[in-house]
């Protein structure tokens, strides 16, 4: 399980068999990556980002993005695990196992080792990955497999308690800094990072870009915290995010879609199930079965908001039309689908982690530590940059809307629900709670004996559902 050979052989056969999610390989590095005759330290780093561009944009994020109404799942798959919250432990598949083998954390863990021997730059970036997918995965899950996790010695590893994951997070991204402060900046930046170096540029700005992600990343997963830490978290989400991506867009375009330059975005060429975008790929193929959720279609709407169009498609009577919590389409001439000619482009590239993102992460942290001041300009910068007027004042609710926006399609946006309870949801019919949590795959239930089966999760906190973390004890109304 330690050697890259296996980790290959097993990504190879989760993109054969869940085709949705296919993703390979980067400008230049055309000699099947996923399937080397060595593991070098390129080809796991390339591995490790085909991997991790499809757990965050596969169904793990359409999944909040159903949740939080973004989008409403109408048909198949979609409408069962997302608009009717039926998600099963059956259900997972490969998008549990994958942050562990076939480009996870087996690949990460090489990576790192080959970095501290031989050029830092590869251990910074490996660590900083490691803290961006287990920062999510113990989102998505709680309690994980972890600090036994591909060590040889522990066969069935023990879940490791959710707070102490979030630990472990943050020193990673420490670590993962503190690599990259160390790593020589002289040359051109290395090519098999397909997020920072996706043309030809120095060195020393892929070292700083993938600097202040890391920032943006421990900000984000401060705040995940802040319903168990409360101003604390605060306090240490502001400092980082003081850091983190402040390269502003240059225009209202990579404002609206997360592609100003110090934006953390997924690398995808123009191929339909070779390299294309995930969102897209699952589109093009099953287009029918998601659609423009009302909540935010109406958000957008009522204010006069330009990320209506740059985030929908109208329909065929050029009208942008949701679909509501219960499959009822709110309008005349059907529903909206996912933006066609931009974010369902094949070589449209996924942001994850983007400058409006740190902008709103301040904003809350700022807001909520007395300084309504500076929270309003961080809300400002966001609105001037995709071409909306300024505020005079600004609300928590408000805050919590304009990043509920601008976290369109991203995981973490199930993540800002869960903490403030914004935007305002009216569940499904029937539904005592939205989902706070995903069930552990079957696949790794079946093999680990310390994964708990459905009946048996941990609960949040002493008398809560178990549909909650940890981090997440107070439902939303």
């Amino acid at each position: 399980m330690n050697r890259y050979t296996k980790g290959g052989v097993a990504l190879l056969l989760a993109f054969t068999a869940t085709a949705c999610d296919d993703f390979l390989q980067g400008p230049g590095l055309t000699e099947t990556p996923n399937s080397p005759s060595s593991g070098s330290a390129q080809q796991q780093l390339i591995s490790l980002q085909a991997n991790m561009s499809a757990r965050l944009e596969g169904q793990l994020a359409r999944n909040p993005g159903m949740y939080t109404q973004q989008i409403i799942g109408t048909n198949n798959q979609q409408d069962t695990y997302g608009t009717q919250y039926d998600f099963r432990e059956s259900d997972i598949g490969q998008n549990f196992t994958a942050f562990y083998t076939g480009g996870g954390l087996v690949a990460m863990r090489n990576i790192q080792a080959f970095g501290a021997a031989n050029d830092r730059l590869y251990e910074g970036i490996a660590k900083i990955w490691e803290g961006l997918a287990f920062g999510t995965a113990t989102q998505i899950w709680g309690d994980l497999p972890y600090s036994q996790a591909g060590d040889p010695a522990f066969l069935t590893p023990k879940l490791d308690p959710q707070q102490e994951i979030y630990a472990a997070v943050q020193s990673r991204l420490d670590e993962g800094i503190a690599a990259l402060a160390a790593a020589s900046s002289a040359g051109n930046c290395e090519p098999a990072d397909v997020i920072y170096c996706a043309s030809v540029g120095p060195r020393a700005q892929q070292i700083a870009r993938w600097t202040a992600a890391a920032r943006t990343l421990k900000a984000r997963f401060h705040l995940h915290l802040v319903e168990r830490n409360g101003n604390a978290a605060y306090t240490l989400a502001l400092a980082q995010a003081q850091q983190g991506i402040l390269e502003a867009p240059a225009n209202a375009t990579q404002a609206m879609h997360g592609q100003a330059p110090g934006d953390f975005r997924t690398f995808h060429g123009s191929t339909l199930d070779v390299d294309g975008n995930i969102w897209a790929e699952f589109l093009t193929a099953r287009g029918g079965d998601i659609r423009a959720g009302h909540t935010l279609v109406q958000l957008l709407k009522d204010r006069n908001d330009p990320r209506l169009a740059a985030y929908f498609s109208p329909n065929a009577s050029g009208a942008f039309i949701g679909v509501d919590q219960n499959k009822v389409v709110v309008g005349a001439g059907g529903a909206s689908e996912i933006n066609i000619p931009v974010r369902r482009a094949m070589n449209f590239r996924q942001p994850v982690v983007t400058w409006a993102e740190n902008q709103l992460i301040m904003a809350e942290a700022n807001f909520r530590l007395g300084n309504a001041g500076a929270a309003l300009n961080n809300v400002n910068a966001v609105r001037s940059a995709v071409g909306m007027p300024a505020l005079g004042a600004v609300t928590y609710e408000e805050i919590m809307l304009e990043k509920y926006i601008a976290q369109f399609q991203n995981i973490d946006v199930w993540a800002d629900y869960k903490r403030s309870c914004v935007p305002t949801l009216t569940r499904r019919a029937g539904a005592a709670e939205i989902p706070g949590r995903s069930p552990y795959s079957s696949i790794e239930r079946v093999a680990n004996p310390n994964i708990p089966t459905v009946n048996a999760y941990p609960a949040g906190t002493t008398g809560a559902a178990p549909l909650r973390n940890w981090n997440d004890p107070n439902p939303c109304p």
